[in-house]
């Protein structure tokens, strides 16, 4: 429970000096400003009795969006964010047309059409963001805000004691165990004696027109580079008159002739 006094807030002391110093300032730099905004508006093409009204839309309404933004009064949360962003672009654009209007004065460039256009769209742009401003402003909070504070209660409410909590163990999901890699299978590395032997097997009943590399690669199945290999020792062989079947050990004539010599 709040008292009077807890509320009551000390009485700050005027100062006449600073607020003489304050009000020089805001003068000297509103009429500064507003000369240079007057001036571009009669150089882009603005009516004389008419190019006043230039300045004082920018200046205005960036004093206005900053008294929204900082106004206690200002109950939306997005009118104020809104009118931040107004404030510092309307800021920005006087302090844009202040330096064009110097620049053009010094003869650093040329009046151009996009700079034409872009003066004469200001006095329109601002009236929509004002009138979107003073919609903003009239919302009033957001109800997310009041639905979180309701919901606090109930949430402390509905919390289990520390007891409860001490007793509860939390859930522990295994985990997935890894299945270990599979090892590729080893693969049977023929010596060049076993491939002639297969290819002498394969190629019995070729005709040496046959013997080439391709078929012997597709008969014995292995690469080119020993096809080719292959090939040239089943040629040599059948050059040399070898046989291409493995044959058994013939039987031993000299003995037979010998003993037929003897009963002779």
């Amino acid at each position: 429970m709040t008292t009077a006094t807890d509320t009551e807030r000390p009485a700050v002391p005027r100062d006449w000096l600073l607020g003489l110093g304050m009000v020089t300032v805001g003068v000297a730099a509103a009429a500064s400003s507003y000369a240079g905004l007057q001036n571009l508006a009669i150089r882009t093409g603005w009516v004389p009795w008419l190019s006043w009204l230039l300045p004082l839309t920018v200046d205005a309404y960036a004093m206005t969006a900053t008294r929204v933004w900082l106004a206690k009064s200002t109950r939306s949360q997005a009118a104020r964010d809104w009118a931040k962003r107004n404030a510092i672009g309307a800021i920005t654009v006087s302090v844009g047309g202040n330096a064009v209007d110097h620049a053009t004065a010094a003869h650093v460039f040329a009046i151009t059409w996009p700079l034409v256009v872009a003066v004469s769209a200001i006095p329109p742009i601002v009236l929509g963001l004002l009138v979107h401003l003073a919609h903003l402003r009239t919302q009033p909070a957001a109800v997310t805000e009041q639905h979180d504070t309701e919901a606090q209660p109930e949430q402390e409410a509905a919390a289990p004691p520390p007891e409860q909590d001490k007793d509860r163990q939390p859930d522990v999901k295994p985990k997935p165990r890894k299945q270990p890699a599979r090892k590729p299978a080893a693969r049977t590395v023929r010596s060049f004696p076993d491939l002639l032997a297969e290819a002498r097997q394969a190629t019995a009943g070729w005709a040496d027109a046959e013997l080439t590399a391709e078929k012997i690669r597709d008969a014995a199945h292995c690469s080119m580079a020993n096809a080719r290999a292959l090939r040239e020792a089943l040629k040599s062989e059948r050059a040399a008159g070898r046989p291409l079947h493995a044959i058994e050990d013939a039987p031993d004539t000299a003995g037979l002739d010998e003993s037929e010599g003897e009963a002779a």
